[in-house]
């Protein structure tokens, strides 16, 4: 049981790592599925974590990726849209499990530099 526990977390890991890379060079920039998938994992894994920290740092995780693809110029514009368009629901999952003072400081924070960057690269 603890071996196909390790096993499948461990397979987790490495498809995690493998979609950001994806993400992050635009690999597949016309498969939005890509996306949808790694926001997926991104959203199970928060759901499983145990204390709220660890759950608003996996979300906030995916969203700067999501964030930092978006904002760099050398991707394709189609993908840093698509991006951009998907940022909301690890960043309002975010804001759902924020519990304690410092989640929702970390959260703000993190939706002050969105608001902040957007513009700056999309103008």
């Amino acid at each position: 049981m603890v071996d196909a526990m390790a096993q499948h977390i461990a397979k987790a890991l490495v498809t995690s790592a493998n979609l950001k890379q994806q993400i992050r060079t635009a690999y597949h920039p016309d498969d939005p599925q890509l996306l949808k998938r790694y926001i997926k994992l991104a959203l199970d894994s928060a759901n499983t974590a145990g204390a709220s920290s660890e759950k608003i740092r996996i979300l906030l995780d995916c969203a700067a990726l999501l964030l930092e693809t978006a904002c760099d110029q050398k991707v394709v514009l189609s993908w840093r849209y698509q991006c951009l368009d998907q940022i909301y629901r690890p960043l309002l999952a975010a804001e759902k499990q924020s519990i304690t003072a410092g989640d929702h400081h970390r959260v703000r924070q993190f939706s002050h530099l969105f608001t902040h960057l957007t513009p700056t690269f999309f103008n």
